[in-house]
């Protein structure tokens, strides 16, 4: 070993100075040094990039360069005094890899496996790269170094690339066109809105370079392989049109040079397609509340009068910061109890703004519109829940995680396994993010769910910037010829403006920390404990509830983002000014973020509860709301208590427990999406109307009601997988609800725009139980909100009850209906339809059954070495893909391949982690 460096050493001091040992006064002579790559670097992928800096002296027309003994000097360009190279193998690079595999299963599920090589010589592991130049006095001045090549990531996250884009490149390429501003170049006129918007908020050209270039070598390695793989199929498609997905057929961009339409991917691409999808996953990132709030309290204002103490008393009930009887993750913390003083802080109000905060959250309205038909919007939702082994009947750790995210066509998800690059992991991504995101190893499983940090504030003045000229390609449909629109994007210090009249910014918490996403998943692939998958954590920018298992027995929760702390966070009489924009025009914002201070990440390990659980809820008792997204503003009614019922209530659990929990839960479907209103308020509801005597009105309809409910409300009966109407209690509870909701706000917030369009019916029946609140502690309502300025209206909850009761039951001609259709998931793809009807062929519409359910599922049993069980599903297929032939649609065999079981809800097994697939070998 010694022996071997001493060898080396001295052959580096001869190519230094030939003849000369190395002194100083050779040092001082050098008249080039090989800035990159570094003596003994190892390089992640076999494209490296060669610096050499030319001293003082030195005549570049001289120079020349070898690697491994052959010429490169042709490679190099001069820029100054740098001379710079690419090269690759083409050039002898030498590079050491795991050779990858990729096969399919029969739901056509990608395994990626890698087989090792040991290093058979030095020759095989290092490169040599030599370089000399001619300086004034003829000496020949000579630099050289040895670098490794270890590509093992790089080409793994290249057979990854490729695999997906086999699948769903049609797909990947809405993904990057939405987030890079260029939909209107194949979608013409109706995107360019969508384009605007994405340019204004999203990162510039040289701002994803400058990102990539700050990135660590592993995640630089992972991104550019995953665009290398994507490409490989592009110049398949180049080679054999047949292969081009059916889209770009039928958008007729074949009129067009097909390497201006499906052009190459580049790591830019991958880092603006990353940064949205974290954003689409965050309630606050791209939602407008706090705007929507400032047109609210216009609304209140003018409603009262233009008494603003009323007004900001009505606002206050309707933006509390924090309710202790929310259910939450964390339930070992002390509670924090909202502060029900009256408050004597006034916000200074912003000509127009109101009205300016609306015709904006239409635009975006609209824009999210126009993103759903092309099958571009992702939706976000999640539920989940870890359980310990002290609540299961094997004693081990059980996993469960559905993220909802839509059902578009494809599905957003896709599946795989990875046994390569030091990695063996399974689970879930998302066509053109190169990482697992949902996942298992033999150590460890995880789960996401959207989370609420405080990520985003609208902030109206501040100083402009010079601004960019951004231009959008728009395609003229009928001619194909392309348009340009050029536009200027400004911003000020607290982010990019998003309205004008007033000058409105958005500021973004994460803004440039979301490039880090690659090496947050990496870590949390490579995670052997907790904390390790903390650490991990930490690199996560996007705001996610994690639930978390491990083989050692572990559970645990974080919740991710980077939430910056605020001005008067402590005083409870300045929280409702963080629901509203942030008015920077008469000096600093009062509520704005402190320099480089964070609020302390919500954490838990090993509760005494056994559990940790959650479908998009609050994370602690401590933690405020959001403030940028009303459906995260926490009260008594949050549809995970239908999952804390289930987890609190019951012991000994099953892996079929655990996952049939799912189920039960999807036949929920009230409000935002799951839960049971009726339970927190059934009791006295039923008396105010038998003691009004409507039982002996309605003879029956009660009864219906109370066994409905007696029955748990929401757990499985009878054939509700396969079902096809609602069960009577449900349809009159529903109905019942939603028409006291109208009843109790129709005065104070039906008239104009800036009342209901800033409150949902989660928030409004929060409210309803806030003012029923008859106990000392928590939170009550400051106005009488069931008091109606109309007179013939009803004046008391009571009253407000029995008289919505009789307006349904009216509805329904005296009873209830036994045929309200269920309803069914529809899986649209529009671009499909529209051209089978054009062929006069017969549109296609796949359909699932309805229920609140997940886009994806797995669940996990963890014995002592591991995994011991694995189940997972989500809808249609691991494929999208579909060809033309001659003018008929052809679809991938795996197009459909997962729909039987999603449709039935029954997950099946994957592959374990020690050579099991299914029970068998594989």
């Amino acid at each position: 070993m010694h022996k071997r460096f001493l060898i080396t050493a001295l052959a580096v001091i001869m190519l230094v100075m030939p003849g000369q040992t190395a002194t100083t006064e050779a040092k001082q002579h050098q008249l080039l040094t090989i800035q990159s790559p570094t003596k003994r670097q190892t390089c992640l992928q076999d494209t490296v990039e060669v610096v050499v800096e030319l001293k003082n002296g030195a005549d570049p027309s001289t120079f020349r360069a070898w690697l491994n003994s052959k010429e490169i000097t042709d490679r190099f360009t001069l820029t100054g005094s740098t001379m710079t190279a690419v090269i690759d193998p083409d050039d002898g690079v030498r590079s050491y890899s795991e050779t990858i595999e990729t096969s399919r299963d029969d739901k056509g599920v990608w395994f990626i496996e890698g087989r090792r090589h040991k290093y058979r010589s030095k020759k095989a592991r290092f490169n040599r790269l030599r370089a000399k130049v001619r300086g004034a006095k003829k000496r020949v001045d000579v630099a050289a170094c040895t670098f490794e090549v270890n590509s093992s990531l790089y080409n793994t996250f290249e057979a990854m690339g490729y695999a997906i884009a086999t699948d769903r490149l049609w797909q990947m390429e809405l993904y990057r066109r939405t987030a890079r501003g260029r939909l209107a170049e194949i979608f013409g006129e109706s995107q360019l809105k969508s384009d605007v918007f994405m340019r204004t908020i999203g990162y510039s050209d040289d701002e994803l370079s400058a990102g990539f270039a700050d990135l660590d070598d592993e995640s630089k390695a992972i991104i550019a392989g995953y665009a290398a793989g994507i490409n490989r199929r592009i110049w398949q498609i180049y080679e054999d049109t047949t292969i081009l997905p059916f889209e770009f057929e039928f958008l007729q961009l074949s009129e067009l040079p097909l390497e201006s339409v499906l052009t190459e991917w580049t790591v830019e691409d991958i880092l603006a397609w990353c940064a949205l999808l974290q954003r689409e996953f965050d309630p606050e990132a791209l939602d407008q509340a706090q705007l929507k709030n400032a047109a609210l309290l216009e609304h209140l204002t003018a409603f009262s009068d233009e008494d603003v103490y009323q007004a900001m008393a009505m606002f206050k009930d309707l933006r509390w910061s924090n309710d202790p009887e929310a259910q939450t993750y964390i339930v070992d913390t002390k509670e924090a109890i909202e502060n029900a003083d009256d408050t004597d802080i006034v916000p200074k109000i912003v000509p127009g703004l109101g009205k300016a905060c609306n015709e904006f959250a239409k635009r975006i309205d609209k824009i999210k519109e126009n993103l759903k038909k092309i099958n571009a919007k992702v939706k976000m939702g999640s539920y989940a829940w870890v359980v310990s082994g002290k609540k299961t009947a094997s004693g081990n750790p059980i996993i469960y995680s559905g993220p909802q995210m839509g059902f578009s066509v494809p599905s957003i998800v896709c599946e795989g396994s990875i046994r390569a690059a030091g990695l063996n992991i399974s689970g879930m991504t998302v066509p053109g993010i190169p990482g697992i995101i949902i996942g298992r190893t033999p150590h460890h499983a995880w789960s996401m769910q959207v989370g609420h940090a405080h990520t985003t504030d609208y902030t109206v003045g501040g100083s402009l910037d010079e601004g960019r000229e951004e231009t959008i390609k728009v395609i003229n449909l009928k001619t194909y010829q392309m348009d340009k629109k050029t536009f200027n994007v400004f911003r000020t210090e607290y982010g990019p403006v998003i309205k004008t009249d007033p000058f409105i910014s958005w500021r973004y918490a994460h803004w440039g920390y979301e490039f880090n996403v690659v090496k947050a998943f990496l870590g949390l692939a490579r995670a052997e404990s907790m904390n390790d998958f903390g650490t991990a954590i930490e690199e996560i920018a996007v705001s996610q509830h994690f639930c978390y298992a491990d083989r050692d027995g572990n559970i645990a929760y974080w919740m991710s983002g980077r939430d910056p702390a605020r001005k008067g966070m402590d005083d409870p009489k300045m929280r409702y000014l963080f629901f509203l924009p942030q008015d920077a025009t008469e000096g600093e914002p009062v509520t704005d973020w402190v320099d480089n201070e964070l609020v302390p990440r919500s954490h838990a390990r090993n509760p005494k509860r056994d559990f940790f659980a959650g479908w998009n809820n609050k994370t602690s008792p401590t933690y405020f709301n959001a403030f940028n997204s009303n459906n995260d503003i926490y009260g008594p009614f949050q549809r995970a208590h239908v999952i804390y019922n289930y987890l609190t209530t019951n012991n000994d659990l099953t892996f079929e427990d655990i996952r049939d929990l799912a189920l039960n839960i999807a036949a929920t479907d009230s409000f935002n999406g799951g839960g049971n209103p009726w339970a927190f308020v059934a009791n006295k509801f039923i008396q105010y109307a038998k003691d009004d005597k409507l039982d002996e009105d309605f003879p029956g309809v009660l009864e219906i009601l109370e066994k409905w409910n007696n029955d748990d409300g929401h757990f499985v009966e009878g054939n509700w997988v396969n079902g096809d109407t609602r069960a009577q209690g449900w349809v009159l509870m529903n109905d019942w609800l939603k028409e006291i909701i109208h009843l109790t706000f129709d005065d104070e917030l039906g008239d104009g725009e800036g009342g209901y369009l800033a409150c949902n019916n989660t928030l409004l029946f929060n409210v309803i139980l806030h003012a029923m609140n008859e106990d000392d502690d928590g939170i009550k309502t400051t106005y009488n909100w069931f008091s109606n300025s109309n007179q013939n209206a009803p004046q008391t909850l009571e009253a407000i009850v029995i008289r919505a009761f009789e307006n349904v039951m009216a509805t329904y001609g005296g009873s209830i209906p036994i045929d309200v259709p269920r309803g069914n998931i529809e899986y649209r793809h529009d671009l499909l339809n529209t051209y089978l009807e054009k062929i006069n062929a017969t549109p296609i519409e796949w359909t699932t059954p309805f229920a609140s359910r997940s886009t994806y599922a797995h669940v996990v049993e963890f014995g002592r070495k591991g995994p011991i069980r694995i189940e997972s599903m989500f809808p249609l297929g691991e494929s999208g893909n579909i060809t033309l032939e001659y003018g008929v649609p052809i679809f991938d065999d795996n197009f459909l391949s997962m729909k039987e079981i999603f449709d039935d809800f029954t997950p099946r097994e994957f592959p374990l982690f020690t050579g099991e697939k299914g029970g068998k070998k594989r």
